[in-house]
């Protein structure tokens, strides 16, 4: 009976840390959609704590995208520091949600590890002063923001002289007239292949591609492949994009990649 005591408190304590250490695994397809082991793109790793869920994101390829922590258990209410990697698997920006909303600072890093922009955000918007860097870690200039919105800005050369041709700090990679116009030259420019047609072949191409400091589309593939009649007249489209507004970090003309989905269906 002297033995009995200890071991129920002992079943007792494990039954009551189990939840807490509960783990899920589940897999999403590109477009975020839960699916099964085979179609996966995504495989999220949930680990259940005394707040709610720790989430590990990896890609197809085993590497790391995302760590994270949700509040509640439909994981839509974000909390804590969301870490982003990039596709090498270094990080590439730390931000903190609270209820689900950016509070607090953020930080964007380059491929080296430099940090290439931090500052501070409110109530889910861009607050007060940023600071931008040069991948060698030279300071690129400033720039406040209120509520969302850039109010001042001073910008430096790598040199430390002031730059004037540009105003703006930040901004991400844009096709001339906004995503509507975007999405109207891929399909006016679109050619269903007829040997697609021919054998019914349908689906939905992924194509990933960098936009350059100049403007260009570069460095076009396919990330998720149909059929070599599809995916090749998906690569032609994308390659015959005209040119981009390029992204801007940190004041930065900058190389950025984009993700396309085409879809040809009958």
């Amino acid at each position: 009976m002297k033995l009995s005591i200890p071991l129920l408190l002992l079943l007792s304590c494990c039954a009551a840390e189990m939840p807490l250490f509960a783990q899920d695994t589940v897999y999403y397809d590109i477009g975020w959609k839960k699916t099964d082991p085979a179609n996966a793109y995504y495989l999220q790793v949930r680990t259940k704590s005394s707040v709610g869920w720790n989430v590990t994101d990896y890609l197809h390829s085993g590497k790391i995208k995302l760590t994270g922590a949700y509040s509640d258990d439909s994981m839509h209410v974000r909390q804590g520091e969301f870490v982003t990697y990039d596709s090498t698997g270094y990080v590439s920006n730390r931000r903190i949600f609270v209820n689900n909303k950016l509070e607090g600072p953020e930080t964007f890093y380059y491929p080296n590890g430099q940090v290439m922009m931090t500052g501070n955000n409110k109530n889910d918007t861009t607050d007060g002063e940023w600071m931008g860097y040069y991948a060698s870690g030279k300071s690129s200039g400033k720039a406040t923001y209120k509520d969302g919105k850039q109010v001042a800005i001073a910008l430096l050369n790598e040199d430390g002289s002031p730059k004037k041709d540009i105003s703006i700090f930040r901004r991400e990679a844009d096709f001339p007239g906004g995503p509507s116009q975007w999405l109207k030259f891929i399909s006016s420019s679109s050619k269903y292949p007829d040997q697609a047609v021919m054998h019914d072949i349908k689906g939905t191409v992924y194509i990933t591609f960098k936009v350059t400091k100049e403007g260009k589309v570069a460095d076009v593939h396919v990330d998720i492949p149909v059929n070599k009649y599809l995916d090749k007249e998906a690569m032609r489209v994308i390659k015959s994009s005209p040119e981009w507004q390029p992204a801007i970090y940190g004041g930065i003309v900058s190389d950025s990649y984009k993700r396309q989905p085409i879809i040809f269906t009958f």
